[in-house]
């Protein structure tokens, strides 16, 4: 990844691409049942854990980021921590209750990260972009994801950072900046009975 201040540089001369899709995020039942923060009311898009606790472009303490992913097989990964390989089952660990969302997506400003020449652009490559992030913030520092995160955020110039998910080779992942959603942008929860129903902005 490049130093900081070329970041910056760099992102002024990458441009953003659009995105509308389907996304899928697993969110464990209890943040959605009677007796959790849901009594205000579910929030299936609920940030703020990434603010709180970090994230894979999300420094702790600093801005709030959905993450999503493009399929479910991926999305069920990414949470679990289990590695997935389309050649075998997923392993059979325990897990809690988890509730599939579907959040539809219209998104104006991508930083495409799948994108060889964007990697290239930024100094990165796939093996940096799914690297192990939790470790290096555990010894209380900012794993190169996390910077690249911060200085896509601070630019202004995206709402999301498109990315490889680190346990599905095959996989794509959406990192959403939700308050840098700006009409028409918004991704919103798809609900036909309304009870888990969420849009942002």
């Amino acid at each position: 990844m490049l130093a900081e201040r070329d970041l910056r540089k760099a992102l002024r001369r990458v441009n953003s691409q659009p995105a509308h899709g389907y996304y899928s995020r697993f969110v464990e039942f209890r943040h959605l049942s009677a007796g959790s923060r849901a009594s205000a009311g579910p929030k299936p898009l609920w940030s703020l854990g990434s603010k709180l606790y970090g994230g894979r472009f999300t420094p702790k303490g600093s801005f709030e980021t959905v993450y999503l992913a493009e399929d479910p097989v991926t999305a069920m990964a990414e949470v679990s921590g289990v590695l997935y390989c389309s050649q075998a089952p997923m392993p059979r660990t325990p897990q809690p209750p988890w509730v599939l969302i579907t959040v539809e997506g219209i998104l104006l400003r991508v930083l495409d990260l799948t994108a060889p020449e964007v990697q290239a652009a930024v100094g990165t490559n796939s093996q940096e972009l799914t690297g192990a992030w939790r470790q290096v913030q555990a010894a209380g520092r900012l794993a190169p994801t996390q910077i690249l995160g911060r200085v896509c955020y601070l630019s202004g110039r995206f709402e999301a950072i498109r990315y490889p998910s680190s346990k599905n080779i095959a996989g794509v992942c959406l990192g959403v900046f939700t308050d840098q959603l700006r009409s028409p942008a918004m991704i919103r929860v798809l609900d036909p009975h309304g009870r888990l129903a969420q849009r942002l902005p």
